[in-house]
């Protein structure tokens, strides 16, 4: 059990110790024992070792949440899955999997109209007016709207 901790100024210990003081002048310029000192120091730098790992350790729990996510989308929910929350959810997973390779994670293609397709129907559910020919080229990706969509379109019917 021992005795309890003495409240030492830990801010003019640590700053002392920065300046290059030894144990014994800093001890004596906080009124206490070297040993004391020294024992406090010494679970300063546990408590910050394990501060620092919680970092790694933190990573793998997320890496652990997100393998179990991904284990409970079945293809039986996959397919019960409104179309929004599909093209949604393929963004994140894109934008997480190019930000892996280091590539930029901007979507294009039918995706991309999807997107822009969901943001007008949220902006008509909220009741904001909308201008096509006012929208933003970053929204909407495509200069002329007609050709790029038949260029996805390579099926042949």
């Amino acid at each position: 059990m021992g005795r309890p901790k003495l409240d030492i100024d830990l801010e003019a210990a640590i700053d002392l110790i920065n300046r290059g003081e030894k144990v014994p002048t800093i001890s004596s310029e906080l009124g206490i024992s070297p040993p004391t000192l020294r024992a406090r120091i010494a679970s300063l730098q546990k408590e910050q070792g394990l501060l620092l790992q919680y970092r790694a350790v933190q990573s793998l729990q997320l890496t652990e949440l997100q393998a179990r996510v991904l284990e409970a989308i079945t293809p039986e929910k996959i397919e019960e899955a409104p179309l929004r929350d599909l093209v949604t959810s393929y963004k994140i997973l894109k934008d997480k999997e190019l930000n892996i390779e280091g590539k930029p994670s901007e979507i294009k293609g039918l995706v991309a109209h999807l997107i822009y397709l969901e943001k007008q129907e949220q902006a008509v559910a909220s009741g904001q007016i909308i201008d096509v020919e006012s929208t933003p080229e970053e929204s909407y990706p495509f200069t002329d709207k007609t050709n790029e969509l038949s260029l996805l379109d390579d099926n042949g019917f």
